[in-house]
């Protein structure tokens, strides 16, 4: 979600489709039909991408370092930023010692601001072993086995075992491998399978391509019988990744689309307060309420919700880019702010 010397032109367009899609997870409006669609794809695409883009330094040392001023940092600001900012938009007191200590222990659905962030750094630690230490196919093979291994984790234990409910663990150490899984087909695609996948990227092959994940994305796992639950899982988010590669390769981009795409870890950590603000806005009228109870214009107003954060939001980019680039894990430039 950082970004890189030289911007990959289709990488920044996936970006910005899944970004625009986490947005409008997070708004009142919008409908299952469309939470089906982009599931399956919307958060391992940003960690196939990552580890796409990744470029394995010579040390650990020199890769932690690059971590923590292009994750940490940028986790560390905006997520406790946004804990003072919630209470004056909100006009409530609330328990800042309390959200603060919630927040520093990273527990998915405790207080987690900008959870995905943290997800993604923590991850990258296990990662940079993994393919050092081994060779593709093993890692990959390796990955998947402890990405499961945390799936059954999830599933099996008892959340009521932890004195918070849940089979969270701090710092997200239920998700990691599951996250580093799609890092680590990322990494590998880039060398291995991506020019094989551009030749087959065909009209023809994006039509059945996408045609096979709408059908793996809106029957339900369940009808495949309870032991392909998991492993139907799997099958859908991979469909749904070379499903968003296959149009992110030959789609024409613009300013606007490149801008947010290179700008997502921002859009990330200050969508969500904004969105607060428009939604708490657009209560006051009834006919939002009488909109919202309709799958259809619930899912319109979603839409255009959604582009309308993305706009507004190039503005707070565009300043932390030109005079706080750090803030975003970037390093200052003459153009940090350009839209290019």
């Amino acid at each position: 979600m950082m970004a890189t010397a030289k911007r990959i032109e289709w990488v920044d367009i996936g970006k910005f489709i899944c970004i625009m899609f986490v947005m409008l997870t997070h708004l009142q409006s919008g409908s299952d039909a469309l939470d089906l669609f982009y599931g399956p794809f919307m958060l391992t695409t940003f960690f196939f991408l990552s580890g796409y883009v990744h470029r394995q330094p010579a040390t650990f040392k020199e890769h932690f370092t690059k971590k923590v001023k292009g994750l940490f940092v940028p986790w560390l600001i905006f997520s406790n930023f946004n804990i003072p900012l919630s209470a004056v938009i909100s006009l409530r007191t609330t328990d800042t010692r309390s959200e603060l200590i919630w927040n520093a222990l990273q527990i998915r659905g405790s207080g987690d601001g900008i959870w995905f962030v943290a997800a993604l750094f923590v991850a990258f630690i296990p990662f940079y072993f993994v393919i050092k230490w081994n060779k593709p196919v093993h890692a990959c093979v390796l990955s998947f086995v402890l990405s499961l291994i945390s799936v059954l984790y999830k599933n099996l234990m008892n959340p009521e075992f932890l004195p918070w409910g849940s089979t969270a663990l701090p710092w997200h150490a239920e998700y990691m491998f599951q996250a580093m899984l799609w890092m680590v087909l990322g990494y590998y695609f880039r060398a291995y399978a991506e020019e094989g996948f551009n030749r087959l990227n065909t009209t023809g092959n994006r039509v059945i391509l996408w045609a096979v994940y709408l059908i793996t994305a809106y029957i339900p796992a369940e009808r495949w019988g309870d032991y392909w639950t998991i492993p139907f899982s799997y099958i859908r988010s991979i469909l749904g990744i070379l499903a968003i590669i296959s149009i992110c390769k030959v789609i024409k981009t613009n300013r606007y689309i490149r801008f947010v795409g290179a700008n997502t870890l921002t859009y990330f950590a200050l969508h969500g307060k904004l969105y607060a603000v428009i939604e708490a806005v657009l209560g006051k009228f009834s006919m939002y309420g009488v909109m919202l109870d309709n799958a259809v214009t619930s899912s319109i107003v979603a839409v255009v919700i959604t582009v309308v954060m993305s706009f507004i939001l190039i503005i707070p980019a565009t300043i932390i880019n030109r005079w706080f680039p750090w803030v975003a894990g970037k390093k200052y430039t003459k153009t940090s702010g350009a839209v290019k």
